[in-house]
């Protein structure tokens, strides 16, 4: 999941970086050309951005961010406060030996 994410950045930087050339022209130069001439889909952006959200959620508490890997299983799954309460993963149910903090 992290690897996609900055895999996903890397892109995203890549793209602004090649379309600031000619911006400010106009309006609509400005405009098609942060769009890669097309039209965006707010709708399929929202989503992601809602399943991404998602993905980030503890599996637990489903309140806080995720932010404890779980070893042996490396499952990115759980928020510091429930990880210290658990002694398994909640989906995989394996036995949890250590959990580390990640940082993002």
């Amino acid at each position: 999941m992290i690897t996609t994410l900055k895999f996903n950045l890397q892109q995203f930087f890549a793209q602004n970086r090649d379309n600031r050339e000619g911006c400010g022209d106009s309006e609509v130069d400005d405009t098609a050309s942060c769009c890669n001439g097309g039209a965006i889909d707010f709708q399929l952006v929202c989503r992601e951005n809602k399943d991404l959200k998602e993905l980030m959620t503890c599996k637990f508490c489903r309140v806080n961010e995720v932010c404890m890997l779980l070893l042996p299983c490396r499952h990115l799954c759980l928020c510091k406060e429930c990880e210290s309460k658990l002694s398994f993963c909640p989906l995989c149910q394996s036995s949890k030996f250590i959990g580390m903090e990640v940082y993002m």
